[in-house]
């Protein structure tokens, strides 16, 4: 299978053809039991505060930003 993976389209091309696999696809080849497939994409943007900005600039702790 890698042999066959294009990575600059990020799937798999066959004879010309584009395959790409589906989620429940991802699920089995990764044996992930229980998917979900409305929280797969689902993700609630956190807000980035003043403070969280700051932390990432310096590489400081929350508890350095906190003080």
């Amino acid at each position: 299978m890698v042999r066959f993976w294009d990575p600059a389209y990020q799937c798999f091309t066959f004879n010309q053809e584009d395959v790409t696999p589906t989620i429940e696809e991802y699920a089995s080849l990764l044996h992930i039991d229980n998917v979900q497939l409305n929280k797969i994409y689902v993700k609630e943007p956190k807000p980035i505060t003043f403070m969280t900005k700051l932390m990432k600039l310096t590489g400081m702790t929350d508890t350095w930003a906190e003080k």
